[in-house]
């Protein structure tokens, strides 16, 4: 039974791989479509503009804030990362369920303005697996401790979401991630006016 759209929300500790995860996730289950973020920061080796993140100048993201065509935004170490409110309101109008890849504090900005989102918060393993991912795909000593800081933060504020996923194995993550979905696709009160139609008004005949 088709249900309307309702955003997903996944947040993590930058490094624990959530972008993988989520990558995976969109493959596997239909009806999921990944609004890509928008970013001030230059492309990292193999990024690519309108697949990762749609990069933006500076200057180009502070006007789209200014134009109110942000559902939310943060400058996280230096750089503004955000969700165009287009981009959003396009796939839930589809009738289907945008995922949006976002930080805690974005994710409390999408809950507020669209109460019927599914949080999942991501973790990794380990403190230690998780500065060893950060050194391994190029950060530097001093942007590994800053995201180490930051990430012990975030995870203080794992109360605000539905569901916690351990990315120990990609895998079972993934389907620990479609799982949750699937539940909360049926939910009944996202369904309600459907299962109305279809058994309430036969009863009354």
């Amino acid at each position: 039974m088709a249900v309307g759209g309702f955003p997903v929300v996944v947040s993590s500790p930058s490094g624990a791989g959530k972008t993988t995860l989520v990558n995976s996730l969109v493959k596997k289950v239909p009806g999921l479509r990944r609004v890509v973020t928008c970013t001030s920061r230059p492309p990292r080796p193999g990024e690519k503009n309108g697949r990762d993140y749609h990069f933006l100048s500076p200057a180009e993201f502070e006007r789209s804030i200014k134009a109110g065509k942000m559902v939310e935004w943060a400058n996280v170490h230096g750089r503004y990362y955000g969700i165009a409110k287009k981009s959003l309101d396009e796939v839930v109008s589809a009738g289907e369920n945008p995922v949006l890849v976002i930080d805690v504090q974005g994710a409390k900005t999408v809950l507020r303005k669209y109460p019927e989102s599914a949080l999942v918060f991501v973790l990794p393993p380990s403190w230690g697996e998780l500065e060893k991912r950060l050194r391994l795909r190029g950060d530097t000593n001093s942007d590994a401790a800053s995201r180490l800081r930051t990430a012990r933060l975030e995870v203080c504020e794992i109360a605000a979401y539905g569901y916690a996923v351990v990315n120990d194995s990609v895998e079972e993550a993934v389907s620990d991630l479609a799982a949750i979905i699937r539940a909360e696709r049926l939910r009944t009160g996202r369904q309600l006016k459907q299962l109305r139609a279809r058994w309430l008004a036969k009863e009354k005949r």
